[in-house]
This record gives structure tokens, C-alpha cells and sequence, in this order.
């Protein structure tokens, strides 16, 4: 069977950009009447049909799928976003549609720009991410009957796909990594109540810490930044002995490294970190910074997979039901969770 050809190949052969490609067999008056005839030849020969997920869009108003970005977005941006961006931006234009991105500067903005989203038309799925308990965005979501993935769950998971990380057993290898040294004095860092993934790493390290016979940690509930997990660091390093800490993300473990810095102490001999999401540069920490991994790369595809045959269904619900993947993280043990003289 001769294998399907799509933009992405019309466009090599002739040397042109997709979206000049889309565009011509669209008839679009801002394409040259040459260049129009020279793609629609060729996509003849070829024959080329349209895929389903781009004449169900092009039905729509704008073309594009938005990925909002939650806050806070700052210099250590979380790679599986990125790896997202650049996968389904890849998926899209092959087929001649278009990735707008949004970034939402607070959670309370978050919903509001979901409305202006879909009352402007400015695009016709979207996804999103860091779902929360009785998330607003969804609820705009599934009233207007936009198509729309989520990265992470929600309370109408029969409503729609989605895709999440199992963030409970995240919490789980980071306390079973840290319990092999330090049995007293576990800090948890995570992201502020109400964010589904890091309730659920919360959840996840506590009971792991009570199958171990470990003392209760302490949890401080913060916004997954730098200077946050360096101020939370600060005041533990500052009243308590050989403390180990479990970050829901690197980026509040980099901040521990700071503020152990800061203090005149050293992860190793003096308190030991657990990371999560295997951000760039984790592997150059002194010493390297232990944490979890979820192949941020594989993550990204499925998303993106997932995105585009939901597009393709109209955004409606499959005779089995709407999707659903869990990623199970794997730990990435370095040096910073033991303890060292």
C-alpha cells in the first residue's frame, strides 16, 4: 500500500513553507496563481487527501490549537511543556494548522483567558495543564463544547481525554530515596493546595513515609520557583540538623542547593535533596541532583497524539470512551539523597 503524503512532504518537494502549501490548496488569493497550480499538480499525483483533524478545524473559526501555560513561568521552565510545545507544533503543521500559546501571568487570569479563548475565536482545542480541584477552565470547557486535553486529571475525567503523571508515586520514590539516610527530618516541597498533580505527590510521600515507619513529614505548600524553595530551605537549614527535603520540582530543589549555600552547608554532609522532572542541568549540581524522570520526550508525543485524534472526532466522545494515559515516573538516583561524610 502506497504510504499516505501529507503537507509536510508536498511542501519538501517543492521547497516551500506548509503553510504556503496549505494555503494553495485552499485557493487562497494571497498565494501566487502559479505556485497554486504547481501544489495542487503535485498533490494530484500524489493524491493527496486532506487529514481529518484539519478539515474538522478548518470548519472552525481560527485553525490553531492553543496550549495555555500555567504560572509561574520563570528561567527554568519545565522541559515537558517545552518538549509539548515543539511536539505538537511539529503535528500540526504538518497537516496546515497552526500553535498559539498563552501564559497565563496568575491562576486567577487562568479562566478568563480560557473565555477570551473560545469568545474570540482565537482557536479551536486547546490543552492544558496543572489542573486544579473544581478547575474553572474545564468548566468553561465542557459548557462551550470546545475539544479540548488536559495534562493532569480532573473531577469529569469521563468528559474528556486527558493525560497525567502518576505525581502520588513520584512522592513515593522520593521519600523511599531519602528513608535510606534520613528518617527523622523529611521536608516535602510542593506546589500550593488545590493543584491536583501536587496534592497527589503530597498524598503519595506521606503514606510511603508511614509504610516505612518514618515520622511524619513536614510539608510547606509553595510556588514552584527558585527563590520560593530557597526561602523554605532557609528556615529549616536555620533550626534543624541534617534535614532531607522532596521537591515536587527541580527547580525548588535548585533552591535548596542555594540556600544550603548561603548557610555554609553542603548537600551530602550536611542534608540531602530529592528532586522531580529531571530539569536541564540536574545532572551538574555538586553533588548531582538525585530525582524522577518521565521521559519528557515520549510524554510529549502522546499528548500531542492524544490532542490530534480528538481533534480528529470533532471533539466528540468515542464508542469506548474518551482517552486516558497514566506515566509512571522512574527514579534517577544520583548523589544528593544520601548523606556523605
Amino acid at each position: 500500500m502506497r504510504k499516505r503524503v501529507g503537507l509536510k512532504t508536498l511542501a519538501e518537494e517543492l521547497g516551500l513553507d506548509v503553510s504556503t502549501v496549505s494555503r494553495a490548496l485552499r485557493d487562497d488569493p494571497r498565494v501566487k496563481p502559479a505556485t497554486r497550480r504547481t501544489v495542487q499538480t503535485l498533490a494530484t499525483r500524489y493524491d493527496y487527501r486532506p487529514n481529518a483533524a484539519a478539515r474538522a478545524l478548518r470548519g472552525g473559526k481560527s485553525g490553531r490549537v492553543a496550549v495555555l501555560l500555567s504560572p509561574p513561568q520563570q528561567r527554568f521552565a519545565s522541559p515537558i511543556f517545552l518538549e509539548l510545545l515543539s511536539t505538537l507544533d511539529q503535528h500540526l503543521r504538518e497537516i496546515g494548522l497552526n500553535l498559539a500559546v498563552f501564559a497565563a501571568r496568575d491562576r486567577d487570569e487562568e479562566a478568563g483567558i480560557v473565555r477570551q479563548i473560545i469568545d474570540e475565536g482565537l482557536a479551536d482545542g486547546l490543552v492544558l495543564g496543572r489542573t486544579r480541584k473544581d478547575d474553572a477552565r474545564v468548566k468553561l470547557l465542557l459548557d462551550r463544547g470546545v475539544p479540548f486535553v488536559t495534562f493532569g486529571t480532573t473531577d469529569w475525567t469521563d468528559l474528556h481525554p486527558s493525560v497525567e503523571i502518576d505525581y502520588a508515586e513520584a512522592g513515593r520514590l522520593a521519600i523511599r530515596a531519602l528513608a535510606e539516610t534520613a528518617s527523622r527530618n523529611i521536608h516535602i516541597l510542593s506546589a500550593p493546595e488545590g493543584l491536583n498533580f501536587a496534592d497527589n505527590y503530597v498524598r503519595g510521600a506521606v503514606a510511603e513515609a508511614a509504610v516505612l515507619g518514618l515520622a511524619d513529614p513536614h510539608i510547606q505548600r509553595i510556588e514552584m520557583t527558585e527563590d520560593a524553595g530557597k526561602s523554605a530551605a532557609s528556615g529549616v537549614l536555620a533550626s534543624t540538623r541534617q534535614p532531607a527535603f522532596a521537591c515536587v520540582q527541580d527547580s525548588l530543589a535548585f533552591g535548596v542547593f542555594r540556600a544550603a549555600a548561603d548557610a555554609g552547608l553542603r548537600v551530602g554532609p550536611d542534608l540531602t535533596v530529592f528532586g522531580g522532572q529531571n530539569f536541564p542541568g540536574s545532572e551538574h549540581t555538586a553533588p548531582p541532583l538525585s530525582t524522577f524522570s518521565t521521559e519528557d520526550a515520549s510524554v510529549a508525543e502522546l499528548l500531542s497524539q492524544v490532542m490530534m485524534r480528538h481533534l480528529e472526532a470533532g471533539g466528540a466522545r468515542p464508542p469506548d470512551g474518551f482517552e486516558h494515559h497514566e506515566i509512571k515516573p522512574t527514579q534517577l538516583l544520583r548523589q544528593s539523597h544520601i548523606f556523605q561524610s
